[in-house]
C-alpha cells in the first residue's frame, strides 16, 4: 500500500483515500513503516485509564487476603467456581479499616465487583439457618411420649387430650376477604373491636372428637367447657 502511494508522488495518499477507499491513517502508518523500515506498534496500550492495580500492586492480593476466608466452593463440585459470603462494599470498607487504604484512592465498588470476578469469586446469596430436621434424641423423646400416652389410655382413671391455640381474633364488622351470598356492609373506618376470641381446640384422642371454642381458656372454664369434655367426673384431665 505504502509503495503504491510512493509511486503516486504527490497528492498520492488523496488519489489512494478517493479512488481506493483505503484509510488515510493507514496510508500514513504505511508510509512510517516504509521510511524507517520498520514495523510501528500502535500505541492503544499506552492510552486510556491505567488499571488499578498498577495504581496499587497489592491491592489484588489485599481482596484475596480478606476473600478467602470466606470463601466456599461449589456444594455440587460441577464447577471450580468459589463463591463468597462478602459483598464488593464490604471487601472495601474492610480494605480501609484493615489494610489501611484512604478513601480517595480506592476504587468504585463496581471496581471491586469486576475485581472479585475476575479473581474467580462470585457472590452467594446468604441462606438462612436451617434447624435439623431431626436430633440424636427424637427417638427417646417420642418413645417415652408413646410411653406415657399408652398408660394414660390403659389409666381408667385418666383422659388424654390435646389442646391448642391460635392467634387471637377480633370481632367486628371487619372484611377479611370473604365471600357472601347475601349483601354484607363492613366497616372502611374507625375498626373498633367489638370484642376478642382466641380459637381454642381440644382434641380427644381415646373418642376421636374435636371441641372448639371461641374465648379465653379461662372464660371456657368457668362457662363449663371443659365438664362437656370429660363425661366421666371421676376421670382426671392430662394434657
Amino acid at each position: 500500500m505504502a509503495e503504491v502511494v510512493k509511486t503516486l508522488g504527490i497528492g498520492g495518499q488523496t488519489f489512494a483515500e478517493r479512488e481506493l477507499g483505503w484509510n488515510r491513517r493507514t496510508i500514513r502508518k504505511g508510509m512510517g513503516e516504509l521510511t524507517s523500515g520498520q514495523a510501528l506498534e500502535d500505541g492503544y496500550h499506552r492510552s486510556g485509564r491505567k488499571r488499578v492495580e498498577e495504581k496499587l500492586p497489592n491491592l489484588l492480593e489485599d481482596i484475596r487476603a480478606l476473600v478467602e476466608p470466606q470463601a466456599q466452593t461449589d456444594p455440587s463440585f460441577k464447577s471450580t467456581r468459589l463463591y463468597s459470603r462478602i459483598s464488593a462494599s464490604e471487601v472495601r470498607r474492610q480494605l480501609i479499616e484493615q489494610k489501611g487504604y484512604q478513601e480517595e484512592e480506592l476504587p468504585s465498588e463496581e471496581t471491586i465487583r469486576c475485581r472479585l470476578n475476575e479473581m474467580g469469586y462470585s457472590l452467594k446469596r446468604v441462606i438462612k439457618a436451617k434447624p435439623p430436621k431431626k436430633i440424636p434424641e427424637t427417638d427417646a423423646i417420642f418413645e417415652q411420649i408413646h410411653s406415657v400416652n399408652q398408660q394414660a389410655d390403659d389409666d381408667p382413671q385418666t383422659l388424654r387430650l390435646s389442646m391448642d391455640a391460635k392467634v387471637a381474633v377480633k370481632v367486628g364488622e371487619f372484611d377479611r376477604g370473604g365471600k357472601a351470598r347475601v349483601t354484607t356492609v363492613a366497616l372502611d373506618h374507625d375498626f373498633e373491636a367489638l370484642t376478642t376470641l382466641t380459637p381454642y381446640g381440644i382434641f380427644l384422642p381415646e373418642y376421636n372428637e374435636l371441641y372448639l371454642f371461641g374465648s379465653s381458656l379461662l372464660g371456657m372454664i368457668r362457662s363449663g367447657g371443659i365438664n362437656r369434655l370429660n363425661p366421666y367426673p371421676a376421670r382426671d384431665l392430662i394434657d
